[in-house]
């Protein structure tokens, strides 16, 4: 009798050791409107782990099992919205949602994770003031706009913009100087989303980092997409393109024109399908201006594309190389994307170094064409 007391008590001892303890969070909440909500969500998948009424009072709330790792704090009134990122785990948070100020609102936070991530949002504001209060005065600007003023306030407002991202970069800069093996860089760089248009920036960044960091499972898939992202970048040479063309010969430089339009596409793709009518157009527009486009399939069967090619009547140079998501083409030159756009001139140097819209190919080109 005695020994099974002792397993029942063992059993117990176990399980609620492997309870975890909750997520406190004791807030302070003012100037928010009427019917204003905060929620945490999971940054990996938009999991909402709670949700709360903010009563603009002091506030205390729990999640009962936090998942460690990143999660977003938001709060919407119906007339204000704002989101802060944080570390989530266990232990107690503390701090002062105002919502007549964007200031980070965690003040006190559980574990050293976390309050990295608290000091990051110390820089950004301290680094930010000066931007954000001239930003803030272009968009009031532009909100106030007249039709004679209107283009000119709203290309002061994109000059601010601007000049806000390439400010976030130099933030992400200075924490990772300062924080080398933290791993909050990859996930900050993650988040700006700018990779193909600033790698040069992202590398330099990404080298301040300590090994271990460079080395990690998410450090490695950076890293791969910088390289990818530098080797499109603007007057980088294109990587070959792989495969051959309905005849069965292989792609050669010899094809290019002053200007050119390289596309991929898949027949299995609607919108693939759809873009092709307006490439269509297009090629008939500049076909006769020393404009030339390509296009690149990720097609597995040979019959599909071909049929394809005839249904759309694409005339223009077409190539393929039949292995799907396991083409060279898709990892060197469109970051695996469908349907996907750029310009190289003709020595096969890349002209743009950002994925284009369908909507812009026709300025783009005509751009390159005057030689902007």
């Amino acid at each position: 009798m005695k020994k099974q007391f002792y397993f029942i008590a063992l059993l117990a001892g176990l399980f609620s050791g492997c309870d975890p303890a909750p997520a406190t969070f004791n807030l302070e909440t003012k100037n928010f409107g009427p019917n204003a909500v905060m929620t945490i969500q999971s940054s990996e998948n938009s999991e909402t782990l709670k949700v709360e009424n903010i009563t603009n009072s002091n506030q205390t709330f729990k999640i009962n099992i936090p998942k460690k790792g990143y999660a977003i704090l938001k709060t919407e009134d119906g007339i204000h919205k704002a989101e802060y990122f944080f570390y989530l785990d266990d232990g107690n948070y503390k701090g002062v949602l105002d919502g007549n100020n964007n200031i980070y609102p965690l003040k006190s936070v559980p574990d050293e994770e976390g309050e990295e991530f608290v000091d990051f949002y110390k820089l950004s504001d301290h680094m930010s003031k000066s931007i954000l209060d001239s930003l803030n005065v272009a968009e009031l600007e532009l909100d106030q706009a007249n039709p004679n003023n209107i283009m000119e306030r709203a290309k002061k407002a994109d000059l601010w913009r601007e000049k806000q991202l390439k400010l976030k970069l130099e933030i992400i800069s200075a924490f990772a100087k300062k924080y080398p093996s933290s791993t909050h860089t990859l996930f900050l760089l993650e988040r700006l989303g700018t990779v193909e248009a600033e790698a040069k920036n992202y590398l330099s960044i990404f080298n301040r980092l300590d090994k271990e960091v460079q080395e990690s499972k998410k450090g490695k898939a950076l890293l791969a997409e910088i390289k990818q992202a530098n080797q499109m970048m603007a007057g980088s040479k294109m990587p070959a393109i792989e495969g051959e063309n309905p005849a069965g010969n292989k792609f050669d430089l010899k094809i290019l024109k002053k200007i050119n339009l390289v596309s991929f596409w898949a027949s299995y793709s609607g919108k693939s399908r759809r873009d092709n009518q307006t490439l269509g157009s297009l090629y008939e527009k500049y076909k006769n201006k020393d404009v030339e486009f390509i296009s690149v399939s990720f097609d597995k069967k040979r019959d599909s594309w071909l049929r394809t090619i005839k249904e759309d009547k694409l005339s223009w140079p077409q190539y393929a190389d039949f292995k799907g998501a396991e083409s060279p083409n898709a990892k060197n030159l469109s970051n695996y994307n469908v349907t996907y756009f750029f310009l190289i001139d003709k020595n096969g140097t890349v002209l743009s170094n950002n994925d284009l819209s369908l909507d812009f190919v026709d300025s783009e080109i005509s751009k390159n064409l005057a030689g902007r």
